[in-house]
């Protein structure tokens, strides 16, 4: 086992086994927001058994949205006044435009509601993306004009004993995404081991001293990879794979084929900013349950007046401490979100996250381990510390959001206190 508080890394069965490899590891101290990520980072569900291995991530269509024709589709324009508008007449019951995401999620039977105006939905034509309704004005509403943009909601469903064969089922897509494992190799150079011995460090001293510094280096690597590491496949016949860690992950559109949920704070960070993108996140079906920022960023969020920890200040008149009005927690409706701090997370990011959907695996075969390397003369004497490990980040799209161009924040909680007379 290798242990870094919560890195248990060591898969060979030599390295496993030596009690001096375990005492070392156990005895690394990282620094209070090194690799912190990296350690709340799970298993995968399925081993990596290649290279190359594919994230996967299913759609998940909305049956909310607004009306009126997608900007680059002119196929739903005709003669009638509401098509050319882009948004919906009063009295119009065919050839109401809807975005193409809108006709692949309605379907006959369901019912809509348009400002304060209900209709039910007669029929869909995914050809020119427009919608027919039975009656404008149902279910005791007034039938009103509606722009292009104006937010519909399904409500119901009104369906008939004959409809069940017209009735459309909605089909997810898989969406795929490639990434790939990446070697971390930390040589250990015994000949410095001679060099401690005879400054005066036993042997045992010597071997221990050595490891923990290589085992520290990985450590701090691992932590770095897993926020800021870059996916890059290898080049002809170098091998030389890089893994994509987090941020990387939470801002690939794939080429297109996916949409990861990002919020352009654009300046100063705000609890309303934050509030905003927590909602965009759970809008989308998802339900985190971690923030991640860095130290220059939590110092913003510890002036969060919604924050989930008291603002009372209570100490003994002996007592000298500083600070302690720190955040650990944000409510959000009830839904509270433990706040995490990493140092490799820069500045101008936050990140909310499922933290079960973020993971780490190592390659069948190719675990973090301790061997013996090739010398370059008799009298040397190296081992190193390698492995192949990647990243997998889970749900992008739905799970996550990443909070972007952060500036600065509040500089102090206001407290406000209540007054009797």
């Amino acid at each position: 086992m290798f242990e870094f508080g919560q890195f248990n890394e060591f898969s060979d069965s030599v390295a496993a086994a030596d009690p001096v490899i375990l005492a070392v590891a156990k005895g690394i101290s990282l620094g209070p927001w090194t690799g912190k990520f990296y350690e709340a980072m799970g298993a995968p569900a399925t081993t990596l058994d290649s290279k190359t291995f594919k994230v996967y991530g299913r759609s998940k269509t909305s049956r909310n949205g607004v009306i009126g024709a997608d900007a680059s589709d002119s196929s739903s324009s005709s003669s009638s006044s509401s098509s050319a508008a882009g948004g919906w007449d009063n009295d119009d019951v065919t050839g109401l435009p809807m975005p193409a995401a809108a006709c692949r999620a309605l379907t006959v039977g369901h019912v809509l509601q348009v400002g304060d105006e209900v209709v039910t939905v007669k029929a869909v034509d995914r050809d020119n993306n427009t919608i027919s309704v039975f009656v404008r004005g149902d279910a005791g509403t007034t039938a009103a004009a509606h722009v292009a943009g104006t937010a519909y909601k399904v409500i119901g469903f009104a369906g008939n004993d004959t409809d069940l064969k017209n009735v459309e089922g909605v089909t997810e897509t898989t969406n795929e995404w490639e990434n790939y494992v990446q070697t971390v190799f930390e040589v250990i150079d015994w000949t410095k081991h001679g060099e401690l011995v005879n400054k005066g460090l036993s042997e045992a001293q010597a071997r221990v001293l050595l490891i923990k510094e290589a085992e520290t280096r990985v450590a701090e690597l691992l932590g770095t990879m897993a926020v800021l590491g870059r996916k890059n496949k290898a080049i002809s016949n170098a091998k030389r794979f890089m893994s994509a860690g987090m941020l990387q992950q939470l801002t690939d559109t794939n080429g297109g084929k996916r949409a990861p949920l990002t919020y352009a704070v654009g300046g100063t960070l705000t609890e309303a900013k934050v509030i905003a993108a927590l909602k965009q996140v759970f809008d989308a079906g998802g339900n985190p349950d971690t923030i991640w920022c860095g130290p220059t960023v939590k110092g913003y969020v510890n002036n969060f007046n919604m924050a989930n920890s008291s603002l009372a200040i209570q100490a003994a008149k002996n007592d000298h401490t500083a600070g302690g009005q720190y955040v650990t927690h944000i409510d959000y409706e009830g839904k509270v979100l433990a706040v995490r701090v990493d140092a490799e997370i820069p500045a101008s990011n936050l990140a909310i996250v499922t933290q079960a959907q973020c993971k780490k695996g190592w390659l069948v075969n190719d675990g973090l381990r301790l061997v013996d390397e090739p010398a370059a003369s008799s009298r040397e004497f190296r081992k190193s510390l390698q492995g192949s490990v990647g990243f997998v980040i889970e749900g992008v799209g739905q799970d996550h959001i990443l909070l972007t161009g952060i500036t600065g924040g509040p500089s102090e909680r206001i407290y406000k206190t209540a007054s009797s007379n």
